[in-house]
């Protein structure tokens, strides 16, 4: 992904995964010129009454932005996705209004 702005608590759990997808070859399916950012101070949706999104602390990411759009079952590889939960982040694809680009840190693990 190049340089990420994010919170140091999430930075051991996002680098696991990343090595990880690195690992098993699967580096190909994230895209780093389509990284839509990880701290980025806004609402969910930016709506007020939708509160304030994990990006506002740094701790969610989103990534292939163009083919995984709100609303949509997107493109992410599964594979991507099992790796980013086996690490303690929730997939926005799993929501009931998807958001298949956004994954957020959802557990602490001792890394």
């Amino acid at each position: 992904l190049g340089t990420v702005r994010c919170n140091k608590a999430m930075l051991p759990q996002l680098r696991a995964a990343l090595t990880d997808i690195v690992r098993l070859k699967l580096a190909s399916s994230i895209h780093p010129g389509e990284y839509g950012g990880c701290y980025v101070p806004r609402y969910i949706a930016r709506d007020p009454s939708q509160g304030l999104s994990f990006h506002t602390w740094g701790t969610a990411i989103d990534l292939n932005v163009p083919g995984n759009q709100r609303g949509t079952v997107g493109e992410m590889d599964r594979r991507v996705v099992a790796v980013f939960k086996r690490w303690g982040f929730a997939w926005g694809g799993d929501w009931n209004y998807t958001d298949p680009m956004h994954f957020e840190l959802a557990s602490l693990l001792n890394v």
